[in-house]
């Protein structure tokens, strides 16, 4: 038996927001702040009878269902902390918020806060995504269009080869008429040689990168790669040949473990505040771009946070990971930059576009078999990626455009239902990214036509409209071309009624999945979407 001594927490920024909303609010709406989330259930809740704590990320929101009052509090800059929130619940009420920013030494300056109080909790949130937007210098996002593309990753994973990626991008290209022929196409994990070494190919990869890209570009296709740069595996050069280039303990370059399978399944993360890094992360992303690569996809940012020794005492973990988002940017000025993996608000002014659900897959739930009742909010999955999503609907085109993850549309290699692919589809409607890992020369005539609809349908000004605590919504309101608009999702085990009048679209709709007339109440059968607009709407 061995035993270990306690230490002190080390010194860092908090404060206390008292709280004087009524005595029964008691309805919470916390941030998620990463593609895979920690807490299960509706984002929107109401906490258990008693004391308690209640967490959140950048965000939370507090308040009263009854009197329609609501406070927000949230962080509007991430530079050198990320902000945690606490909604703290003593005497069976709502006493306090407190804020914790970990990175904030004595004397610095905090991260600014801000408190926002109203009616309604979603305008709130709308208002706070602005805000952050500005004291972060977020560019306005250009939303006009949808974004279009294909990876290769939901149908090879890390076994695709070259000569399969090749054979995708030529049914690509052969694709006339089609939005995804000229998105981009991007090249997923399985060509490098070892995690870290991004330049270098495995030994069965034939294809030089520059071709790759060369081939792609000849076709009219935007080439796009994944890599994560701010890590390296065990196994890797970089790492054998740089061993003080990472985050450090007492020990040496801390190890963390990874989600690859071996050898490169243990990774160390790289320090931001060593020149020798940043030079190389230059390099490399300078090289990427001279073989023709426009679009890169940056995974497992997340681990250029880890806590630890870095070159500079100075730098924090944030401070370090934007230095680093920032040399990428500057090293391609003209390229498309989608992050993943990451806190969200670390990454606000740098990349484009960020994932903002987790992962999704070859089925409606990665985790059929409940442990204690609830099911892993992160376990890749249609179910899962779909609820991520509209957890982070306030986002979308406000901090980034906002990427859902790939349309899961085919029939085949995959376990899913027609109605689940529809749910899928209707995440890049809501958001305007619409990729997928679809083989173009394999998938049925039906399914392609649901993939081009989701290509070049968008709804716009997107909110929830029955967002009651506990339970996840089932209709978001927009507009689709300046026309009132409803998505309806029924991602329950039973078939669900909806009155499209009551949401303010009465008379005749057309329902643009199966192009059919609507009017009045229909009923929508379980794991399904229906997506309605005023009848004569192109």
């Amino acid at each position: 038996m061995t035993s270990s001594s306690w230490r002190p927490p080390r010194p860092c920024f908090q404060a206390e927001l008292p709280l004087d909303l009524p005595p029964t609010a008691n309805v919470i709406y916390r941030s998620a702040n990463n593609m895979s989330p920690l807490f299960c259930g509706s984002n929107l809740f109401t906490p258990g009878a008693g004391d308690g704590y209640y967490p959140s990320e950048d965000v939370v929101v507090i308040g009263d269902a009854d009197s329609s009052e609501y406070l927000l509090a949230g962080a509007l800059t991430c530079r050198r902390s990320m902000s945690y929130f606490t909604v703290v619940r003593h005497n069976n009420r709502t006493e306090s918020i407190s804020v914790l920013q970990p990175e904030i030494r004595p004397g610095e300056e905090p991260e600014e806060l801000l408190v926002l109080r109203g009616s309604d909790w979603r305008e709130l949130l709308i208002e706070y995504a602005e805000r952050s937007a500005r004291a972060m210098q977020v560019h306005p996002v250009t939303s006009e269009n949808n974004f279009t593309g294909y990876c290769s990753w939901y149908y090879y994973y890390s076994d695709v080869s070259d000569k399969a990626f090749l054979e995708n991008v030529q049914a690509l290209a052969a694709a006339e008429g089609s939005l995804f022929r000229h998105g981009i196409a991007q090249l997923d994990s399985g060509y490098q040689a070892a995690h870290g070494d991004w330049l270098t190919l495995r030994d069965s990869w034939q294809t030089p990168l520059a071709d790759i890209a060369a081939q792609m570009e000849s076709a009219g296709i935007t080439p796009g790669i994944w890599l994560a740069p701010l890590l390296a595996s065990t196994s890797s050069r970089l790492f054998r040949e740089h061993p003080d280039w990472f985050v450090m303990d007492q020990h040496g370059p801390i190890v963390h473990p990874g989600w690859s399978s071996p050898p490169d399944h243990e990774w160390l993360c790289l320090d931001g505040s060593n020149q020798a890094v940043l030079e190389h992360l230059a390099s490399l992303f300078r090289t990427m771009r001279s073989y023709g690569f426009r679009y890169f996809k940056l995974d497992a940012l997340g681990y250029g946070m880890a806590t630890g020794r870095r070159r500079d005492p100075q730098a924090t973990a944030v401070s370090a990971f934007r230095t680093m988002m920032q040399t990428i940017r500057d090293a391609v000025p003209d390229a498309r930059i989608l992050g993943c993996s990451s806190p969200f608000m670390p990454l606000l002014g740098i990349v484009d576009s960020c994932r903002i659900g987790c992962d999704t897959g070859l089925a409606w739930d990665g985790d059929p078999i409940p442990k204690n009742g609830e099911r892993h909010p992160g376990r890749p999955g249609i179910r899962n990626a779909w609820h991520d999503t509209i957890t982070n609907w306030w986002m979308f085109d406000r901090w980034f455009r906002c990427d859902p993850d790939c349309v899961m549309a085919r029939q085949d290699h995959i376990s899913t239902t027609a109605g689940e692919a529809r749910i899928s589809a209707l995440a890049a409607i809501l958001t305007g990214v619409a990729t997928t890992s679809d083989h173009f020369g394999t998938i049925a005539p039906e399914r392609w036509q649901l993939l081009e609809l989701a290509a070049r349908t968008r709804l716009r000004d997107v909110r929830p409209l029955d967002w009651i605590p506990d339970v996840w919504p089932h209709v978001f309101g927009g507009t689709i071309h300046g026309r009132i608009a409803l998505a309806f999702v029924n991602d329950c085990e039973c078939a669900l009624d909806f009155d499209p009048a009551q949401y303010g679209l009465a008379g005749k709709a057309l329902e643009l999945f199966s192009d059919r007339i609507i009017e009045g109440t229909f009923r929508l059968p379980p794991h399904d979407a229906a997506l309605l607009t005023v009848v004569g709407q192109s």
